[in-house]
This record gives structure tokens, C-alpha cells and sequence, in this order.
């Protein structure tokens, strides 16, 4: 069983860490990096960045509600156990994830906000 949940994870893993390759998106890429390239940017490019990082984190707020739904199944008995740690890093992977991505598109934001 804990062979699943492992095989699982990773298929998780695997899944979250591809779910952006659509379109240009770079999570650890700098905040400098970002600025730099927004202001080369006009208005349309800086909106469909600003969408693009919004289907980003919406799905990976999908992402992050499964997950949280499997650690509210697991019976309190086997909070302490491997498959729940490796649910709750998960989780927290895609909540870092999530929060690189809003940062990175509140630059966007903002300099869209400023050409408007």
C-alpha cells in the first residue's frame, strides 16, 4: 500500500512540476529577471502574461485542494506516518510554488496597471 501512495506522489510530483510547460513561465526566475522583461513589454503581452499566471495558480490551487482533501481522509492514527508527510510536503512544495507565481505576476500587474 505505501508503494501507491508512493508511486502516487511522484505521478503528483510529476504532474505539478509539468503543469506550466504550456507556456512561458519560469517560477525561479528572479524577480529582477521579471522586471526587466516587463518593461519590454507592451499592454497586450503584459495581459497575457498576467493570464497565463492565473491559469498557473488556478491550477495549482487545484492541485493544492486535492491534496488537502487526501490529508483530511487519512485517519488521525496515521497523521504521523509516511504517506501524510509526504502529502503535507507536497503541499508544501505547491504553496512555495504558488507564492513565487504571485509574486512574479504582481510585477506584471502592476506595470499593466501602469499603462492602462
Amino acid at each position: 500500500m505505501k508503494k501507491v501512495y508512493g508511486l502516487l506522489s511522484g505521478l503528483m510530483l510529476v504532474a505539478m512540476l509539468t503543469g506550466c510547460g504550456g507556456n512561458k513561465i519560469d517560477e525561479n526566475k528572479p524577480i529582477d529577471q521579471v522586471a526587466a522583461d516587463e518593461a519590454k513589454m507592451g499592454q497586450a503581452d503584459l495581459q497575457k502574461m498576467v493570464d497565463q499566471y492565473q491559469a498557473a495558480i488556478a491550477d495549482k490551487n487545484k492541485d493544492l485542494d486535492a491534496l488537502k482533501a487526501k490529508i483530511k481522509e487519512i485517519p488521525i492514527t496515521e497523521m504521523m506516518g509516511d504517506n501524510a508527510k509526504m502529502l503535507k510536503e507536497d503541499v508544501s512544495k505547491i504553496t512555495s510554488s504558488m507564492s513565487k507565481l504571485k509574486d512574479q505576476m504582481a510585477v506584471y500587474s502592476k506595470e499593466l496597471a501602469a499603462k492602462k
